[in-house]
C-alpha cells in the first residue's frame, strides 16, 4: 500500500510531469496542491498543511540552528533565478553605481529573503559595497526561531500600510531589492541599478558557474524519521520531470511562440550543458556553500554552516 502524502508547489514547466500524473513517486500516492503565491504557499506550509513543500532557502537555512519549522531539505532546487535585475533604484537618489549605494537607504521584503541574501552578497564581493553602512528597510516582519540582528546590521521595519515601491517611488527610500518586477516601463523615477544586467548575469555564471537557489524543497521531518526512504523516491520524481521538461523544451527549440528562442536555447546549452538545472548535492555543493558563506556574513546564522547539514542524510550522494 502506498504511503499517502501531501505536496504544496508552484506550476513549473519542469515539474509539470509530477503535476499531471506522468510522473509519480515510487511507493507514495502524492496529492499536490499547485500554489504559485509564494507567501501563501509558504505560510501554509508553516503551518503544517503538507509533508512536502516549496520553501524559501534563505528562511529554512537561517532556522536550521533553530530546527523550529520540522523540516528537512533535499536537494532538489525548486526555482533558481539570476537577481541582478531585481536591484532598483530611485533615479533622484544620484546612484550611478553600486558603490553609491553605501550610506543609503535600502528596502528588502525581509532580512531573510533568499533574492537579497544573493544580491547583497553579490554587491559586497562583486562591487564592494558595505553592507553595515546602509540603512535596511523590511517591508514585513519574519521570524526564525530565536533570531536576533547582529549589533552591526542597521534593519528598520517600513511604516505601517507603506509598500516599499510607493516609499521608493517617492525618494523615502534610495534602493530595493525586491522580487517584483518594477522595471523597465514602470513608474518614471525607478530605474535598474544595472540596465546592463543581461550582460552582467551572463559574466557571472561563466565566472562562478552559479544560477542563484532560490527555492528548496523541503519534506516534513516527522514523515522521513518514519519513512526515510521517501527523500530519495521525492528526489527521483522531481529528477525524472525535469527531465521530461528538457525533451519538452528541445521540441520547443523550433516550435516555440518566440522570435529568439532557438538562439537563448542554444546559447544556454553552450554556457550550462545539458542539465543547465542542476539538483543534487555534488554537483551544486560549491553553489550552497556560497549561499551559506553568505547567511553567515549576514547574520542570518550564528555559525558558517557546511552543506550536508542542510539535507537529509540519504541524498547526500546524489
Amino acid at each position: 500500500m502506498s504511503l499517502q502524502l501531501s505536496m504544496t508547489c508552484g506550476s513549473y514547466d519542469r515539474n509539470q510531469a509530477l503535476l499531471d500524473g506522468r510522473v509519480k513517486p515510487e511507493g507514495i500516492d502524492l496529492y499536490i496542491h499547485v500554489n504559485s503565491h509564494d507567501p501563501s504557499r509558504q505560510a501554509q506550509a508553516r503551518a503544517g498543511k503538507f509533508d512536502v513543500c516549496e520553501f524559501y532557502t534563505g528562511i529554512y537555512l537561517a532556522d536550521v540552528p533553530y530546527q523550529t519549522l520540522g523540516f528537512t531539505a533535499i536537494p532538489i532546487f525548486v526555482k533558481r533565478m539570476f537577481r541582478h535585475s531585481y536591484i532598483y533604484v530611485n533615479k533622484r537618489a544620484g546612484i550611478r553605481s553600486p558603490a553609491d549605494l553605501n550610506g543609503k537607504r535600502v528596502s528588502v521584503q525581509t532580512w531573510f529573503t533568499t533574492t537579497a541574501l544573493w544580491a547583497r552578497g553579490i554587491l559586497e564581493d562583486e562591487y564592494g559595497v558595505d553592507l553595515k553602512s546602509i540603512t535596511w528597510v523590511a517591508e514585513r516582519p519574519a521570524r526564525v526561531g530565536d533570531w536576533r540582528p547582529p549589533s552591526w546590521l542597521k534593519l528598520e521595519a517600513a511604516p505601517s500600510g507603506a509598500t516599499a515601491h510607493e516609499m521608493l517611488a517617492a525618494g523615502a527610500l534610495d534602493a530595493a531589492i525586491t522580487t517584483g518586477t518594477w522595471a523597465p516601463d514602470g513608474h518614471p523615477d525607478i530605474d535598474f541599478l544595472f540596465p546592463n544586467y543581461a550582460e552582467l548575469e551572463r559574466d557571472y555564471f561563466r565566472r562562478t558557474g552559479f544560477f542563484p537557489i532560490m527555492h528548496t524543497l523541503l519534506i516534513r521531518t516527522a514523515v522521513l524519521e518514519r519513512h526515510p526512504w521517501v527523500a530519495m523516491s521525492m528526489f527521483n520524481a522531481w529528477q525524472e520531470s525535469k527531465q521530461l521538461c528538457y525533451k519538452w523544451l528541445e521540441w520547443q527549440r523550433v516550435h516555440q511562440t518566440s522570435m529568439w528562442f532557438r538562439a537563448l536555447w542554444e546559447e544556454e546549452r553552450s554556457a550550462a550543458g545539458a542539465d543547465l538545472y542542476p539538483w543534487g548535492l555534488r554537483k551544486t555543493r560549491p553553489e550552497v556553500a556560497r549561499i551559506l558563506e553568505y547567511a553567515y556574513r549576514q547574520g542570518l546564522t550564528p555559525r558558517e554552516l557546511e552543506p550536508e547539514e542542510l539535507f537529509h542524510s540519504s541524498t547526500l550522494a546524489t
